[in-house]
């Protein structure tokens, strides 16, 4: 599994180095048009000198591949490396937890497709120990693993809540308490010297993405044109913040009373979590569906449904990327990202729901004893 996994990271940055040109503007990967649009070079580091839309620990490590790398190659070069590690030890955690089902990240499209395109591998990797740590009642350390996870990317902090929620309905209060505290604690402290130093340069990663508005690849952009809303500009942006954010705190909600009322596994828990915070994001980058794949593999749903959601993630990236860095025309993008987001949008929720709809069982491979017959 691991040496397929490795090949399919190989195949991955194939087609990376397929695209990639020009001193790094013509790139899929994110890195090089950072380190490029940033300015980024040995010495300067975001949130010192230097802004970046991105939290503190993907910020640090940019300016740490950059520092080793000395341009946008080397740059990228170096998260090629350390995501590669990344994504053999996420399989190799998920092999010794679940079995046979870690093909499924093993031999998943957007492992091949998005491994190096930023560094959401190393919040998935976060996630997965985070999870783990909570299985085995370790909750100060899955928390401490959630907090370094949400600051890489945030999205690890949205499971935090129903796993909350499920220690206290077990009568664990203690557990409920370590686990809220430590991962709140962890994003903070890695947060606090930058706030404080350089605060105007940590906020400006916030400011960024606030006035950003809903994207064309999400939901939330054809929803709201078809109900009149603005889409566009400031108000547009607000419009959106406003929507979403009003979507996560409804969303997340829901899943608290859902998964104490069913008493849900903590992975099924997560993964709804997860799904309802992409569906619920004004901005969707097809990347997102990295973050999902390690669910697909902890819960026993069906493989259609892993094979759909497979293959609208390779459409999208056919027409998004096909269109930035390739021959699709603009035209050809107007007419079939929207029916490609209904079907996203169709697969996870039927992932929330299936997720959610009882407590799923999840089998344990238990090594035989030694001498055992």
């Amino acid at each position: 599994m691991l040496v397929t996994c490795g090949l399919l990271l190989l195949a991955g940055f194939g087609l990376q180095m397929l695209v990639y040109g020009n001193g790094g503007h013509s790139s899929l990967s994110d890195i090089p048009h950072l380190v490029l649009g940033r300015n980024l070079t040995p010495g300067h580091w975001p949130y010192v000198d230097r802004v970046l839309e991105y939290p503190v620990l993907g910020g640090l490590l940019l300016g740490a591949a950059v520092t080793i790398g000395s341009s946008p190659l080397g740059a990228f070069l170096v998260v090629v490396v350390l995501a590669t590690g990344a994504a053999l030890g996420i399989a190799w955690l998920l092999a010794q937890r679940f079995g046979a089902r870690a093909w499924r990240w093993a031999l998943g499209t957007p492992v091949l497709l998005f491994a190096f395109q930023n560094w959401d591998l190393f919040a998935v990797g976060a996630l997965v120990i985070g999870l783990l740590a909570f299985e085995r009642r370790r909750d100060r350390t899955a928390g401490i693993a959630f907090g370094l996870g949400a600051a890489v990317k945030l999205f690890p902090m949205i499971v935090v809540p129903p796993l909350v929620a499920l220690r206290w309905a077990h009568g664990d209060r203690r557990g409920a308490a370590r686990l809220a505290t430590a991962s709140v604690a962890t994003f903070a402290v890695v947060n606090a010297p930058f706030a404080v130093y350089r605060r105007a340069n940590w906020w400006w990663t916030y400011s960024f993405q606030s006035s950003r508005q809903a994207t064309w690849g999400s939901a939330w952009f054809y929803l709201l044109r078809m109900v009149g809303l603005p889409v566009h500009g400031t108000t547009g942006a607000q419009v959106a913040n406003v929507v979403g954010a009003l979507a996560v705190v409804g969303g997340i909600t829901w899943l608290v009373v859902r998964a104490v009322r069913n008493d849900l596994d903590p992975f099924a828990a997560a993964g709804a979590a997860v799904a309802i915070c992409i569906l619920a994001n004004k901005v969707y980058s097809p990347t997102y569906d990295v973050w999902l794949v390690v669910f697909f593999v902890a819960l026993p749903l069906s493989r259609q449904l892993w094979l759909t959601f497979c293959a609208v993630d390779l459409a999208v990236f056919a027409v998004v990327y096909g269109h930035f860095d390739g021959p699709v025309p603009i035209d050809v993008v107007r007419a079939m990202l929207p029916v490609l987001v209904v079907l996203r949008t169709a697969v996870l929720l039927a992932f929330v729901v299936r997720a959610t709809e009882r407590r799923v069982p999840i089998r344990v491979r238990v090594p035989a004893l030694v001498g055992s017959r």
